[in-house]
């Protein structure tokens, strides 16, 4: 593995997006502050725009750093460098997760400490809150392997597409299934064994996701 020519590639990308990276930092700031505005509207609408942000940056990263690459022809002259398909896909992987996880780490432990800090909160709803974060990253896990694999606008659009309605879909069941659903309301945080099953099984999905698309890059005979 060229370690060196991995953290090139990520650094280039990290630089290209730095900018994408502040902006939803500063977008995620105002929806948190929406949401601490104490009306029960505001609120929701806060909440809605919180996860809007952080979709949106998974989405645009896989785009911007993956499919461009295809479309705007700069992935031939990337693959000329002395690099294998090993690590293009290890560079594309990490720099993708990293990118995003600052974003997503910032906004989820400021949604905790609200739930946690803020007058009129139940605190039971953590363990939801933190099922449903970890479900949009294993939306966006989706999305970069959908991105990376497929190097196709059309087909990770698609993607991001069903994301969202999976994260719809799973958001409905998970906040029906009852065991998690009685202690939403309560004043102290209780993890039922439901709700540490289906936390385990997402990061296991992304696991998966994330080992066979490296798989599947390994059996390709031509990136170009």
């Amino acid at each position: 593995m060229n370690y060196s020519m991995v953290k090139c590639l990520m650094l280039k990308d990290w630089y290209l997006q730095r900018w994408t990276i502040a902006a939803s930092l500063a977008a995620g700031a105002v929806t948190l502050a929406i949401i601490l505005s104490g009306n029960k509207a505001a609120f929701y609408i806060g909440l809605l725009l919180l996860i809007t942000v952080v979709i949106s940056v998974g989405a645009h990263l896989a785009i911007s750093t993956m499919v461009l690459e295809r479309k705007e022809q700069t992935l031939s002259f990337v693959m000329s460098l002395p690099i294998s398909y090993r690590e293009y896909t290890a560079a594309k992987i990490l720099v993708n997760l990293v990118l995003f996880l600052i974003p997503w780490l910032a906004l989820v432990l400021g949604s905790f400490a609200i739930i946690l800090l803020a007058p009129g909160l139940p605190h039971g709803l953590l363990p939801y809150v933190a099922i449903m974060a970890t479900e949009i990253l294993v939306s966006t896990s989706f999305i970069v392997s959908v991105a990376l694999i497929s190097e196709s606008q059309g087909w990770t659009v698609a993607a991001i597409i069903a994301g969202n309605l999976a994260l719809n879909v799973v958001g409905y069941f998970v906040a029906h299934i009852g065991s998690i659903a009685r202690t939403m309301g309560e004043a102290t945080v209780q993890w039922s064994p439901a709700g540490i099953f289906v936390l385990v099984a997402e990061f296991a999905a992304i696991a998966l996701l994330l080992g066979f698309t490296f798989f599947l890059q390994s059996r390709k005979k031509d990136f170009l």
